[in-house]
């Protein structure tokens, strides 16, 4: 045999190798996909766990006088997409507080390792804004134009804010995360 016969029959056997691990892979790639998509709940189940928060979240009071509380509740679940492999859920809702004028709150959660998880969230008052992400918030007073910055654990020891989200991260979720057993 020449060099020339040589390089062609490594060249159909290279060939023949590759079309092999292709078929081996095809047939391995819909079973691994298969436990995949088994470990994960079923699309209905994770919108309904995310309902339940937001049934638990709208039953709330957050006042020391019981005198805040949500109304007007909506949510909105977004499954993934090509650019967000995750779950993402908003809640959107009317505050009612002893002030006069109306109140809004807007929450953004994210389904990662199995858990609903609270993310950020946003509250509007006549007087102030509070901005929230994940464990630490900002608030915006319009009477001193100062903004107060901290950590919810200590704001939630001080006793100092009267917030939704501080309420919603403690008492239904486990710090911002979906509680065991709630699945």
């Amino acid at each position: 045999m020449t060099s020339n016969q040589w390089r062609s029959l490594l060249k159909i056997l290279f060939i023949c190798l590759i079309c092999i691990g292709i078929t081996f892979a095809n047939t391995l790639i819909p079973s691994f996909a298969a436990n995949i998509a088994a470990d994960e709940p079923e699309s209905s189940q994770i919108i309904s766990r995310f309902e339940a928060i937001k049934g638990k979240m709208a039953k709330l009071r957050f006042c020391y006088n019981e005198s805040c509380f949500y109304r007007n509740v909506t949510s909105k679940v977004i499954p993934p997409s090509d650019r967000n492999p995750h779950y993402t859920a908003e809640i959107s809702a009317a505050v009612e507080r002893p002030s006069s004028s109306p109140d809004l709150a807007d929450y953004h959660f994210v389904y990662v390792n199995d858990r609903w998880q609270l993310v950020k969230g946003e509250e509007f008052t006549d007087v102030a804004d509070y901005v929230f992400i994940g464990d630490r918030y900002e608030i915006y007073s319009v009477h001193n134009s100062h903004t107060l910055r901290g950590n919810l654990e200590k704001a939630r020891q001080d006793g100092g804010i009267k917030s939704g989200y501080l309420s919603l991260y403690f008492d239904v979720l486990d710090q911002g995360v979906e509680k065991q057993g709630s699945n």
